[in-house]
């Protein structure tokens, strides 16, 4: 009875613990669900500008690259566990797809736990930052310092983000898409990946105006592709955390529910033992009064 009742008490010490951390996580993905949403909506209207530049200049890229060149995989996750298999799920599929050629892969840590398993599988981690709560884009600059800096001395021949997918609250989606080179497939598949129709994207308001370009020519598509690769990276940071905090919520709801029923099922032994021995002292009882009457 003494060990049931102890665990008990530690059931319900957990059972707090995993409540008060689905509350604060429940909080949390209001706050960044709402900031996500928001920057849908302004990458909705940059990639639909983007869309009708695109059909004026070619700005992607037609080149082939050589396909033995060295590769940049910018991987994010959470920097806490607690989250179910949110990270599990895109390690493996990343494992799976790069183990047999790491060597000739750069991986940059986004997260506490991208480091912890790329460094134990022995990749070649490259750099590693930390994305706080409240994401911002100067949590990024050094990524988009690295990547800039490798597309400017043709380090690599294609790199390319991976990340969880804020689908809904229950659903969270591995992802990735290639920021270099950025061709028309990939281009594409970005679009449909965030949910977003091709044909939404679609706008005649400059089909008659001239489009004016400056500096020069070259400079604009370097800006162009800068900037369209900043924002991706931003967005798919801010999805990514958005699903850390779904997925955490998630978890620690499944804790608290299963911790109640671990206590009504202590509770209902504790009962058991209680009455066995209750049951145990009278028949002792009744016996030595038999005895002595006898």
């Amino acid at each position: 009875m003494k060990k049931i009742k102890t665990k008990i008490k530690s059931v319900s010490n957990m059972k707090q613990i995993t409540k008060a951390l689905e509350v604060v996580a429940t909080v949390k993905l209001q706050k960044v669900k709402k900031q996500t949403e928001n920057y849908r909506d302004f990458m909705t209207d940059f990639l639909k500008m983007m869309n009708v530049v695109r059909t004026k200049i070619n700005i992607l890229n037609t080149n082939n690259p050589d396909p033995k060149g060295r590769r940049l995989i910018i991987v994010m996750s959470s920097d806490k566990g607690l989250c179910g298999n949110l990270n599990s799920r895109l390690f493996k599929h990343i494992f799976q797809k790069y183990n047999d050629i790491k060597d000739n892969v750069d991986v940059f840590c986004i997260g506490k736990k991208t480091f912890e398993f790329f460094a134990r599988a022995d990749f070649n981690v490259v750099w590693y930052v930390n994305l706080t709560d409240d994401v911002s884009e100067d949590d990024l600059k050094d990524v988009y310092s690295h990547i800039m800096d490798g597309i400017a001395n043709d380090k690599y021949w294609k790199i390319k983000v991976y990340f969880n997918y804020f689908k809904n609250t229950i659903t969270q989606v591995p992802l990735r898409f290639k920021v270099y080179p950025l061709d028309q497939d990939s281009f594409d598949g970005f679009v449909r990946d965030i949910g977003l129709d091709l044909e939404d994207l679609m706008t005649d308001e400059l089909d008659y105006k001239d489009l004016i370009v400056e500096p020069d020519m070259k400079f604009f598509k370097q800006e162009m592709l800068r900037q369209f690769t900043q924002h991706m990276i931003y967005g798919a940071a801010l999805q990514n955390k958005a699903g850390e905090f779904a997925s955490r919520m998630l978890a620690m709801k499944n804790a608290k529910d299963n911790a109640t029923d671990m206590i009504k099922d202590l509770k209902l032994s504790f009962n058991k033992a209680r009455q066995s021995l209750i049951t145990q002292e009278v028949t002792e009882i009744m016996s030595a009064k038999m005895a002595i009457e006898g």
